[in-house]
């Protein structure tokens, strides 16, 4: 009877905390800013189809606007770019800019790291030395989001 209650317990806890299919197979999203105005959004691709970090920022930066990102209270950035025309276009909906990180580049795994571990990133684009966009987002339960990657 118990080692009925215990298979059964154990089952259900793999189901539950194993992936579906469809749902290792997307990247993990996170965003800072407005979903229908200025923000950055960070895609961590899990399986192959991206080969990276993507980063895109919409309706904010454009060449030669600097993007900074760090992590909680630490005094060195996590990331800093200047953004380049090669990394921005501009449509009808205003600028966009992306670009790759990719996941050979010890830069990647510096964010997934930091990402981990961190409480809360904080965003930052600056054009011409004035404040664009600053933002800071809730990093915690990124990890499992993030799932199996180190």
């Amino acid at each position: 009877m118990i080692r009925l209650l215990i298979t059964s317990a154990l089952v259900t806890c793999a189901v539950t905390i194993v992936p579906s299919v469809g749902e290792a197979r997307q990247a993990t999203q996170i965003m800072a800013g407005d979903p229908s105005g200025p923000n950055v959004v960070f895609s961590f691709d899990l399986d192959g189809r991206t080969k990276g970090l993507r980063i895109e920022t919409h309706l904010v930066g454009n060449p030669d606007a600097k993007l900074s990102i760090w992590v909680d209270h630490s005094k060195h950035k996590l990331f800093s770019r200047v953004l380049t025309t090669n990394d921005c276009k501009y449509g009808d909906d205003g600028a966009k800019c992306r670009f790759v990180v990719d996941r050979k580049d010890p830069e990647y795994w510096r964010f997934v790291v930091a990402f981990k571990r961190g409480k809360n990133a904080h965003i930052e684009v600056e054009n011409a030395g004035v404040m664009q966009m600053g933002n800071d987002i809730s990093l915690v339960g990124f990890a499992r989001k993030l799932g199996s990657q180190p």
